[in-house]
């Protein structure tokens, strides 16, 4: 799977007097997701503050768009979002609009397995997560011979994760990297009067992911052995990059409640003392988890995929990447301290 910038301005050879020469309303950057936001406004800072499309408490999985969300597309001068695969939701309105669209995984589509996007040549680790991938593809090719059962929550799913086709590619932080390089000369072109800003932006970025990574590689490295679930499938970036050992999830598609079997598989899981933590999200509710964990001596924990509380700004990427470290130490330790 490829990475693209498409270009959809009318021409590139537009003046920089003519590009500054825009109405402030058609100045506008906006990143259709809170992860992108972040990353694009460590570029931007000084500069501009990137729009963000989608509101915190949403979720790209199932998401309308309003006028107002319209009207940011169609004065924005750039668009950012990862692609089809993501934010279905934004395929169509994206026709409508002159702004040079920065689309990230753009052979990214529903029930599509097996590709492998530029970006997962820094996943180098393998884990039983992999594997619980398989066993789950295979599960869920049966329940579409059954589509009018929706008992395990996975039919009719709006993206697939299995073989690395992951969508959530800001959870790595060298993606994060490759995501800056991909949207830098887009911003270029809208800001050619602070291209070199832009470009030291970047540099400052790199910077501060790095440092940042080889912290939270220190911080997570005494809990590499402990193994977790998490409620959404979305973290095989993160989980990957720092060697952690996830075990499963409960949900593809956030939005559809677990079936039973694949709840009972869990706390079968659980019961033989598999798993020391399990991690529900802020966007859904933890009561699922609560009522499988029941009884069981296994910590609760929240991971957030999408940043809702994370503030924009040159350190806001950086922050929410602290965030999840702090999210795992804490429910992974704790188990530590019993045993």
């Amino acid at each position: 799977m490829k990475l693209l910038v498409r270009s959809t301005l009318s021409t590139l050879s537009l003046s920089a007097a003519l590009l500054t020469a825009l109405p402030a309303a058609a100045a506008d950057v906006v990143t259709s997701i809170k992860p992108l936001q972040l990353i694009t406004s460590a570029l931007t800072a000084g500069i501009t503050e990137p729009e963000l499309l989608l509101p915190p408490e949403g979720t790209p999985h199932h998401y309308a768009l309003k006028p107002s969300d319209m009207r940011k597309l169609t004065e924005a001068r750039v668009v950012i979002w990862v692609g089809p695969g993501l934010e279905q939701f934004l395929q169509k309105p994206l026709s409508r609009t002159d702004a040079e669209i920065v689309t990230l995984l753009p052979d990214s589509v529903a029930h599509e397995h097996g590709a492998e996007t530029q970006m997962d040549a820094h996943d180098d680790h393998d884990h039983d997560h992999d594997e619980h991938e398989h066993e789950h593809e295979h599960e869920h090719e049966h329940e579409h011979e059954h589509e009018h059962e929706h008992d395990d929550g996975h039919a009719d799913e709006h993206h697939s994760h299995a073989d690395g086709d992951d969508p959530h590619i800001w959870l790595d932080p060298l993606n994060a990297l490759a995501i800056a390089d991909l949207i830098l000369p887009s911003l270029q072109r809208a800001y050619p009067q602070q291209a070199d800003q832009l470009a030291a932006n970047r540099q400052a970025f790199e910077q501060a992911v790095r440092s940042k990574d080889a912290q939270i590689a220190a911080q997570l490295a005494p809990y590499q052995d402990n193994g977790f679930y998490v409620f959404h499938d979305a973290y095989s970036g993160f989980v990957n990059h720092y060697g952690l050992k996830q075990l499963g999830y409960f949900t593809v598609d956030p939005a559809r409640k677990p079936g039973a079997r694949h709840l009972a598989e869990i706390r079968q899981q659980l019961e033989q003392s598999k798993a020391v933590c399990v991690f529900s999200e802020p966007q859904f509710t933890s009561a699922v988890v609560t009522a499988i964990t029941a009884g069981l001596p296994v910590q609760q924990g929240e991971l957030d995929p999408l940043a809702r509380d994370a503030k924009a700004g040159p350190q806001g990427y950086i922050d929410y990447l602290q965030s999840l470290s702090d999210a795992f130490a804490g429910c992974l330790q704790k188990k530590d301290k019993k045993n």
